[in-house]
């Protein structure tokens, strides 16, 4: 029991934990729009690709791939730069390839 003569000063409680090393981030999702701007800037960077018609989402560090790519080979490329980058758990590559038209 505690004396009155001698009050213990208890330390100040927060309300979020330490993080640490070993800790996750609190919200895991604030490194989503990082991870998509990143995508973007490196799929944007290679001339080659055209990502005009590219949307990509970012949920929980796992990126899916929607839109249309030009054909097979720039589908691949896509869904290697997206996997490519640091902090990206999985992708999702729903591209379809575009059409001919002749």
């Amino acid at each position: 029991m505690p004396d009155p003569k001698f009050p213990v000063e208890e330390e100040p409680r927060s309300e979020l934990p330490a993080l640490t090393a070993r800790t996750h981030a609190l919200d895991p999702t604030a490194h989503d729009g990082v991870l998509r701007q990143r995508i973007l800037d490196l799929v944007r960077s290679t001339r080659e690709l055209d990502a005009s018609d590219l949307a990509v989402v970012v949920q929980n560090r796992s990126v899916t791939l929607f839109g249309t790519a030009a054909d097979d080979g720039q589908r691949a490329d896509l869904e290697r730069i997206a996997k490519s980058v640091s902090g990206v758990l999985m992708v999702t590559n729903r591209l379809k390839v575009a059409t001919p038209t002749h």
